[in-house]
């Protein structure tokens, strides 16, 4: 008995190579199909998110409505690794605790072995930790504050003084008053005050998807103070203050960074590879 249903599984095992072996098999397994094709693309576009989720998710969508596309295939081929556990960058700035550092690293890293040419990184804050981050690994890193200042330079080439919305952390490290002032560019930086009660705020409430109406009249209360100091350009040097700030109630032009960085993980690609065609 037990060998007659031993004998009747390897006939149901047989019959089920023979159909699989068959006319419905795929493409790449028929004498003379597509095997020699090597579907991974030759330039990756990495971002390393999750600070916040929100924000990261925001990135990309620019990515996409910005990138000359008209079909799917001209796309940015995109790994996004999203580690929503990296410690708080502004408190880990001012404590001086080092203990984020490893989640920092991780990020790009994961990312490098798993096929990036090149990584972004939608936070501002954590730029403070640029040079660890690039140490450890080969491919690049564009800079985010960087290019930023350089977008205020290029494009409003008479400006002397830059109104800066960012965290306590990105402001109290000098990232962005560093770059500007390498451009011959003033940053006007809030009061205490209202960063503290108004652009903070806001920045925790949208990543806790908070109400985006009171986050809009803080920023602009806030971009209202900046321009009563003499910033002729705004700056959103935090990846959350673009989902809610309006830009349309400024009276001075605004640069946000997130697009910016946006821009250039777009144009990097376009430098790096030509859009791979449709096999």
């Amino acid at each position: 008995m037990r060998r007659t249903r031993i004998c009747r599984l390897l006939s149901w095992m047989l019959v089920a190579v023979i159909i699989s072996a068959g006319p419905g098999c795929s493409p790449a397994l028929k004498k003379g199909g597509p095997t020699a094709i090597d579907p991974r693309p030759k330039v990756i576009l990495g971002i390393f998110g999750g600070m916040g989720p929100e924000a990261t998710a925001s990135l990309y969508q620019l990515i996409v409505e910005r990138t000359p596309a008209t079909r799917d295939q001209e796309h940015i081929p995109t790994l996004i690794y999203s580690l929503p556990t990296v410690p708080d960058r502004t408190a880990s700035i001012f404590s001086g605790d080092p203990s984020i550092l490893p989640y920092l690293a991780e990020g790009v890293t994961r990312l490098e072995k798993s096929g990036a040419s090149y990584i972004v990184i939608p936070c501002n804050t954590a730029h403070y930790f640029y040079d660890h981050m690039q140490g450890a690994v080969k491919i690049p890193i564009i800079n985010m504050i960087r290019e930023a200042a350089e977008e205020v330079a290029v494009k409003y080439p008479g400006v002397k003084k830059v109104g800066l919305l960012a965290t306590t952390g990105t402001i109290s490290t000098g990232i962005y008053e560093k770059e500007f002032a390498a451009r011959g560019i003033e940053m006007i930086k809030p009061s205490a005050s209202i960063l503290e009660n108004y652009v903070m705020k806001a920045v925790y409430l949208i990543k806790a998807h908070g109400d985006k109406k009171q986050c809009e009249e803080w920023l602009y209360l806030a971009g209202k103070e900046l321009e009563k100091s003499g910033a002729e350009v705004v700056v959103l040097g935090c990846t959350e203050i673009p989902l809610a700030f309006n830009p349309e109630r400024s009276g001075v032009p605004v640069v946000s960074a997130t697009q910016v960085l946006a821009d250039r993980a777009i144009a990097r690609f376009q430098q790096l590879s030509i859009f791979q065609p449709v096999q």
